[in-house]
C-alpha cells in the first residue's frame, strides 16, 4: 500500500508484502508540472502552422506579383481560379480602389486617397492578369510594391482572389515606411498579407454600389489587421462594357446605298437611357471626389496662412 502525506514531495512505498507496487510514484505537484511541460511541447509544435509556399509570376527589385498558397491543395481554401481577365478590366479595378481615413466623431473626414499610382497600375495589371490565368484553385495572388523614401521604403502590399464569384482585394500595408533591412520588411516580403501598422484606412471602391462588404483580414498575423474589400466585379464590368459601347461611334454600313435606315439602331434604344443614367452617376461621383479633394486642399492652405 501507499502512504502519502501532503508535506512529503514523494509518496512513501510500504514494504512489498503490503503492496503489489514496487516503484515510487511522483507526487501530484510533480505530476502536474510534468503534464504542463508536455502540454507546452504539444502546443508549441502546433504554433508553426502551415508553411507558405510561393510561385513568382513577375519580380523586380522594387515590386513583385506571385501566387501564394499553403502547399496542400486538399485542405486549402478553394478559389474561383484560374480565371480569364483582360488588362483593361484589371486596370479599371485597380484605378478605382480608394482608402478612406478612419476618423472619430469630432474629426472632419478627409477625401479618400487612391491606393495605387498610375505607374504601379501599369506594372501590376499585366502580372495580375497572368496570375489569374495560371493560378490553381488553392492559390491566391500576392503583391508588394516599394518606393524609396530617404533611407527607408514606402511599402504597399496585399492580395487579390476570386471566391464565390466575388472579387476580394486586400491591402495590408499602404505607403508604410520601413527600413530596408528591418525584420518588418522581411516579414512583409515573406507574406504580403502581414500588416505592420494596419492599412492606413478602410479600403473602398469609387463606385460604392458594387461594394458587397468591407471587413478586416487577420490572415497575415495578429499584430494588425489588413483591410479587405469584397466587390461585385461582374456587375461593374457589365456597366463598363455598356458605357464603352455608347462612347464608341457606330461603324458605317458597308452595303446598301444612302444613309442607314432608322430601324438599324432601334434594337439598343431601349437600354440606352438607363446606361446613360448610370454613366452620369459614375461621373458625378468622380466629380464629387475631385471637389472634396480641392476643398480639403483649400482648407489646408488657409490653416497655414
Amino acid at each position: 500500500m501507499l502512504a502519502c502525506s501532503s508535506s512529503e514531495p514523494l509518496c512513501q512505498v510500504l514494504p512489498a508484502e503490503a503492496s503489489p507496487l514496487r516503484y515510487p510514484i511522483l507526487s501530484q505537484a510533480k505530476m502536474k508540472a510534468a503534464g504542463l511541460v508536455l502540454w507546452m511541447l504539444v502546443f508549441c509544435a502546433g504554433c508553426a502552422g502551415p508553411t507558405l509556399t510561393s510561385r513568382v509570376v513577375q519580380e523586380e527589385p522594387s515590386w513583385f506579383v506571385r501566387l501564394d498558397s499553403y502547399g496542400i491543395a486538399s485542405t486549402a481554401p478553394r478559389y474561383d481560379h484560374p480565371s480569364i481577365w483582360t488588362s483593361e478590366e484589371i486596370t479599371a479595378i485597380l484605378g478605382r480602389l480608394l482608402l478612406e481615413d478612419r476618423v472619430g466623431l469630432m474629426d472632419s473626414a478627409q477625401p479618400p486617397r487612391a491606393v495605387f499610382s498610375l505607374e504601379e497600375i501599369a506594372l501590376l495589371a499585366p502580372a495580375i492578369k497572368e496570375s489569374f490565368q495560371s493560378a490553381a484553385p488553392h492559390e491566391w495572388i500576392a503583391y508588394c510594391t516599394t518606393i524609396p523614401h530617404g533611407s527607408d521604403l514606402a511599402v504597399t502590399s496585399g492580395g487579390i482572389f476570386v471566391s464565390e464569384s466575388l472579387l476580394h482585394i486586400v491591402v495590408a500595408n499602404h505607403r508604410t515606411l520601413l527600413a530596408r533591412e528591418s525584420a518588418d520588411f522581411r516579414a512583409v516580403r515573406e507574406n504580403p498579407f502581414h500588416s505592420v501598422r494596419g492599412s492606413d484606412g478602410a479600403l473602398t471602391f469609387e463606385s460604392s454600389r458594387y461594394v458587397v462588404r468591407r471587413q478586416a483580414n487577420w490572415s497575415g498575423g495578429h499584430r494588425a489587421s489588413a483591410s479587405e474589400l469584397v466587390l461585385d466585379h461582374r456587375g461593374f464590368f457589365s456597366i463598363l462594357e455598356r458605357t464603352r459601347a455608347i462612347a464608341t461611334p457606330p461603324k458605317p454600313l458597308k452595303t446598301g446605298v444612302g444613309p442607314p435606315s432608322i430601324s438599324a439602331g432601334v434594337s439598343g434604344s431601349e437600354t440606352e437611357p438607363q446606361t446613360v443614367i448610370l454613366q452620369l452617376r459614375e461621373e458625378i461621383e468622380r466629380l464629387k471626389r475631385i471637389v472634396a479633394e480641392q476643398e480639403a486642399e483649400i482648407a489646408r492652405l488657409q490653416r497655414h496662412r
